[in-house]
């Protein structure tokens, strides 16, 4: 492996049949979905909506949907049904269906889990959206007579194929059920064909309804005689609980579906993907193929264009290339689970592979487990005494921390992925190990407390009861008398020992290490040094050669950004060749601090414990 049914109501009775002649998703176009009769929505705003495109061009078709969860979309179920009225059963989408997020990421549509009480239903994206915000659900339905705003990409009054979201204004007329009754605010915004799926949006911009039937009254296509302006959209309001337990159901690959070389599956945590060098490689969320952050592993690296499939007899097995399951030969692994037919391979929300029987265990109602990766979150908090395994990781939702499979310990932003801080050994099997001495130490495969193997440390020993977790945005090794013994974020200058430190007011100087609040230094993606949450590392005006540093509110200037660089030099961004220096390459606590010409000494270097 490389660096690794909608139900009939009185409202649909009443719009009649001309509404269920004219459904909003529009025939006939190829690749991408089409806006609301209104008002261009203005550069990025609502940037969580998105054109669906369901099928393949003669016949495919194109709707809107909108982002509820980096993983999920909301949309109309009747953009997904084969024939109008058709109910759209759950799982993987009837014909190949994909998204255009805002900013052009394309997306495919892997799962959908639809309502049976009004047209809805949410749809799992393949991979995650990332860098955009999806919408916020209201938890309260709009008042008869409050304004609301829908969103989409449908055709307008003179155009077929608008190429940007556009919003409509209407008026909430009721509720009733599971729907919203809607009419044109200003008497000539209007839904048309394409809108479906779109967000309804309350005053303050938090989805009320997904958009699902329309008059079109003015729409380009519709009748001259019909005037008609009203709508129906489906309510979101009161269902949080529901959409909250589908982003925990796990993805599922069922007997007969195979993975093939660059395909990816991803549930909320974790991913799976079939690389195109043979090996089947579980990662967590926030690493990838050279990045790292590998969970799990088959060990079949080296054989290019192979696959893995879930067989019907239950066993999940890498073929190479042009294996098959008749020649047994061709298996580069398995787990080993056949003779269970009707067997499933679940990738959980919890970040864990399992594999289990359709058959209930001993006759307990529960499924039987058979195989599993084991790599699910151990939490926020190594205690006393705890280990960290390779493919094993603690979140506090804030920051990730993973002991990844070939022996490196990474800590990452959760939604970004960007790394933090970490610690590479390329050591396989590695693990992290809290010793009940108070050191956090990364040992080998067959190291251990007493058996050597050290590869790192925190150097925190002597404190029995000392704990690690993760705080904030940092590991922290907490001592038994709630202090603090280390901290990740600490910088350690090579040639004093001691740390980059603040002094609570303006000072910046080298002192002991500790680890405390006062010796956390943040790099952000502004290549500032934070400490104490909003004051900066500085330096003067210019940043010229020897001059002085000090600690100051942040407030964006050039004067407080800085390269932290790969050979442990912290250099300005304004003088690339100034370097962070202790005066007089002293060492002493309260040695000051300064910018001087990098000539590579020992004082001018600085690096993470």
């Amino acid at each position: 492996m490389k660096r690794l049914h909608r139900t009939t109501s009185p409202v649909r009775a009443a719009l009649g049949a001309a509404l269920l002649a004219a459904p909003l998703a529009l025939a006939g176009l190829a690749g991408t979905a089409h806006a609301a009769v209104g008002t261009p929505a203005a550069a990025g705003a609502p940037a969580h909506t998105a054109q669906l495109s369901v099928g393949a061009w003669p016949d495919s078709r194109g709707c809107t949907a909108t982002l509820v969860d980096e993983f999920w979309l909301a949309t109309a179920a009747s953009c997904l049904a084969e024939r109008p009225g058709e109910v759209v059963p759950a799982g993987k989408p009837a014909r190949k269906t994909t998204v255009t997020l805002s900013g052009g990421t394309v997306r495919t549509i892997v799962e959908l889990v639809p309502r049976t009480d009004r047209d809805l239903v949410l749809a799992r994206l393949d991979l995650p959206a990332q860098g955009v915000t999806p919408v916020t659900l209201s938890t309260a339905a709009p008042a008869a007579g409050s304004r609301v705003s829908a969103a989409g990409f449908g055709r307008t009054r003179t155009e077929w194929v608008p190429d940007k979201v556009h919003s409509a204004g209407f008026a909430v007329t009721g509720t009733s059920g599971g729907v919203l009754t809607l009419e044109s605010a200003n008497g000539t915004d209007v839904l048309c064909k394409g809108d479906t799926g779109g967000p309804v949006l309350d005053a303050s911009g938090k989805l009320v309804g997904i958009n699902s039937r329309s008059w079109q009254g003015g729409c380009l296509g519709t009748a001259a005689t019909e005037t008609r302006k009203g709508a129906v959209a489906a309510r979101t309001d009161d269902l949080a609980d529901w959409i909250g337990a589908a982003k925990q159901r796990p993805l599922v690959l069922k007997a007969g579906d195979t993975l093939m070389p660059g395909e990816t599956i991803s549930s909320q945590n974790v991913k799976l993907v079939m690389q195109t060098n043979g090996d089947l490689v579980m990662y967590h969320r926030t690493g990838a193929e050279n990045q790292g952050g590998a969970l799990w592993v088959s060990g079949t690296g080296g054989n290019p264009g192979a696959f893995a499939k879930m067989q019907a007899d239950g066993n999940l097995v890498v073929y190479k290339k042009d294996g098959k399951e008749t020649d047994p030969t061709t298996s580069l692994w398995s787990s080993n689970t056949y003779g269970n037919p009707g067997a499933r391979l679940a990738l959980q929300a919890d970040g864990n592979l399992v594999l289990s029987s359709s058959v209930s265990d001993g006759g307990t109602g529960m499924v039987k487990l058979l195989w599993q990766t084991d790599t699910g979150s151990r939490g926020a908090k190594m205690a006393s005494g705890d280990q960290l395994k390779p493919g094993s990781w603690l979140t506090n939702g804030t920051v990730v921390l993973m002991m990844d499979i070939q022996g490196n310990v990474l800590l990452r932003e959760a939604a970004s992925g960007r790394e933090l801080w970490g610690k590479y050994s390329w050591n396989w099997q590695a693990y992290l190990h809290m010793q009940n001495d108070g050191n956090l130490v990364l040992y080998k495969k067959d190291g251990g407390q007493g058996r050597g193997g050290n590869l790192w440390s925190t150097e925190s020993w002597n404190d029995a009861g000392a704990y690690a977790s993760l705080d904030g945005n940092d590991l922290v090794v907490h001592a038994s008398d709630a202090g603090i013994r280390w901290a990740d974020s600490t910088l350690r200058g090579e040639q004093s020992r001691r740390c980059l430190d603040w002094n609570g007011a303006t000072g910046a100087a080298i002192w002991d290490c500790w680890g405390g609040p006062s010796q956390q230094w943040d790099v952000t993606p502004a290549k500032e040094l934070r400490v104490g949450g909003d004051k900066c590392l500085t330096a003067p005006s210019g940043a010229t050669q020897g001059t002085g540093v000090s600690v100051r509110p942040c407030d964006g200037s050039a004067e407080q950004t800085w390269n932290v660089n790969a050979d442990a030099t912290i250099t300005a961004v304004l003088h690339p060749e100034q370097c962070l220096n202790v005066w007089g390459q002293a060492t002493a606590n309260g040695s000051g601090l300064g910018l001087w010409p990098c000539n590579g000494g020992a004082n001018t270097k600085w690096f993470r414990p």
